[in-house]
């Protein structure tokens, strides 16, 4: 029933998509270094416009998420598929950059 909500600062990719010009939202200062632990109604606070879920195999699907919090902030977010572990190759992290631009286009037009 916990929320992992990544430091933008501590993740190669998200560095990344930051010096793009991309807008991240970070959780607040606290324990954990790559990491911000918390209950889905903060994560659902953050009112993100796309979400990047970590689709390793012990990640929770967010389709198995039930909280209400959530399921509202949800609603109007774009998902993108993300795997926090460092990208191997160009061709791997440009189909990771097409995916999130495709879905910055799609939250600019909704």
């Amino acid at each position: 029933d916990q929320v992992h909500i990544a430091r933008p600062q501590m993740w190669p990719e998200l560095r990344v998509l930051a010096e793009l010009g991309v807008g991240l939202v970070a959780p607040e200062e606290g324990p954990g270094v790559n990491w911000s632990t918390g209950g889905w109604d903060g994560a659902a606070a953050l009112r993100p416009g796309i979400v990047l879920t970590d689709i390793r195999a012990n990640a929770v699907p967010l389709d198995g998420i039930a909280h209400p919090e959530w399921s509202a902030a949800r609603a109007g977010a774009r998902v993108v598929p993300w795997n926090p572990e460092p990208l191997c190759g160009p061709q791997a992290r440009a189909r990771f950059l097409l995916m999130v631009a495709d879905a910055v286009e799609a939250a600019r037009e909704a």
